[in-house]
């Protein structure tokens, strides 16, 4: 076997065993970190990049999705680059009704991963907007394409409520394993518990068993996951009481290790008093894990949020832990993964809270094998431009991928940024002048910020921003 196939064949490999986050036009960054390339992606009105892998090839796959003009439903976004970001093809998923027009089903792509037989497998989010949307919308969906893009096949999975996957990965069998969770009980005036949802399929979909973690009086959610090298699976995500977790409540980073079978081995939270959540994990080379995510320093609406990082034995117990993050902003770690040096790189975004304060920006954070940080990054669009970073992944010469978006107003492109070097850089983030005079959802009505659904922000000098907020 020559070197080349030697290489692909390694990153096809790395890329099986990776956690499943379920992580153009150049812009120019006003770092001093050495920045090889950005670009960016995305025909429709709003872009997302939510999941990526470094492809077999030394390429990329993107995840996320993307809303046409005039189609106020989402389709599901899959984009396949080489290696210097240049795009090679797209494909959207959606479903259609008679003379090709739009229905009402949102799709939307929070996880992918390459399979062992060149193609991809997604998962997401499938919903149809009924009577009832807040009980029954949403259902977990499962995409397997070939190496073009092109549909193999399509599942749908889910109870008759509410049920979302963040993250899948092909399993040593040949099939698949899903996370994310599940509505049991009915929707009231307090919301409803979401419970931690499981879910392993053959090699076509076809659903083999699933797993449901949770009590009467608590939620959880499964945002990551990996098939551990016993066979078993590690997963992560958050923990709270309640039937809503929001941000003036308490929730803890969760992760959970269960057998081959599905079964509960152990389960450990962490965190402090207030609002904590885990986003991203990765199985390490000493056998224990490595989670990211973000922990607030109060119960208020408006607490501060620094990147949480979070070392473990094989065992879920904690060796160590360590925050990232400024006052004045807020930043969430929505990918980590370990280094060739034995280190962690962790990609995310930080933003002001109001989002009136400032714009945000992509951030990308190394540390050290025992998580000392050793410098940090953030790039940034042109001014009045909001940037978020959602996966991170580090290339076969050394440097690192960055995906997320950026946004200006109600438009948004999906934001791919390779950068390398060890310069410790911090870019300036510009102030916004406009002040926010209230927000409202798609009917017209006040609301409080919340997440997991499309707000309009109205601000003092009549302009208006449409943004999609969500927990992740």
């Amino acid at each position: 076997m020559n070197r080349n196939a030697r290489c692909a064949r390694q990153i096809l490999l790395l890329n099986l065993l990776a956690i499943c986050l379920c992580a153009g036009q150049a812009f120019q960054t006003t770092s001093a970190h050495a920045q090889e390339w950005s670009q960016t992606y995305g025909d429709g009105v709003i872009n997302e990049g939510r999941s990526m892998q470094v492809t077999s090839d030394g390429g990329f796959i993107l995840l996320g999705f993307t809303y046409a003009q005039d189609n106020f439903s989402a389709d599901v976004l899959l984009i396949k680059t080489d290696e210097f970001g240049t795009e090679e093809w797209s494909q959207t998923y959606d479903d259609f009704i008679n003379n090709n027009v739009y229905d009402n089903t949102d799709d939307s792509g929070y996880c992918v991963q390459e399979t062992s037989d060149g193609g991809f497998i997604i998962a997401g989010t499938t919903s149809d907007e009924g009577d009832d949307s807040e009980d029954g919308a949403l259902d977990i969906l499962l995409l397997k394409t070939g190496p073009s893009g092109e549909t193999e096949w399509t599942k749908v999975y889910g109870y008759p409520r509410n049920d979302a996957a963040w993250a899948v990965c092909q399993t040593s069998d040949g099939g698949f394993a899903i996370a994310g969770y599940t509505v049991t009980s009915p929707w009231d005036v307090e919301g409803h518990f979401k419970e931690l949802y499981l879910i392993k399929t053959d090699g076509i979909g076809m659903e083999e068993w699933s797993q449901i973690f949770g009590t009467e009086d608590m939620t959880t959610v499964g945002f990551a996951l990996e098939q551990t090298t016993d066979g078993g699976f590690i997963i992560g995500g958050r923990k709270g009481p309640g039937r809503k977790i929001q941000n003036n409540t308490s929730s803890d980073v969760y992760l959970i290790k269960t057998d081959a079978s599905g079964a509960e081995l152990w389960s450990q939270t962490y965190g402090g008093d207030y609002f904590d959540a885990g986003y991203s994990l990765q199985q390490t080379a000493d056998g224990g894990f490595i989670l990211s995510g973000f922990k607030s320093d109060s119960d208020s609406n408006y607490a501060d949020h620094d990147i949480y990082l979070v070392k473990t034995d094989e065992n879920g117990t904690e060796e160590w832990s360590q925050t990232f993050g400024d006052p004045d902003t807020r930043e969430k770690g929505h990918s980590v993964q370990q280094t060739a040096d034995g280190g962690y790189i962790i990609g995310g975004t930080q933003s002001y809270w109001p989002p009136s304060l400032g714009d945000g920006d992509m951030i990308l954070i190394k540390t050290t094998e025992a998580g000392i940080e050793e410098w940090t990054q953030t790039f940034g669009s042109d001014e009045g431009y909001d940037d978020s970073g959602y996966a991170v992944r580090q290339t076969a010469d050394g440097c690192y991928v960055l995906l997320g978006r950026t946004s200006e107003g109600e438009q948004s492109l999906v934001y791919l940024v390779k950068t390398c070097g060890e310069t410790s850089a911090t870019a300036e983030l510009p102030a916004r002048t406009k002040k926010l005079d209230h927000i409202i959802d798609l009917r017209g009505r006040k609301v409080e910020p919340t997440m997991d659904q499309i707000l309009l922000f109205i601000y003092e000098d009549g302009s208006v921003e449409k943004r999609w907020m969500s927990d992740q």
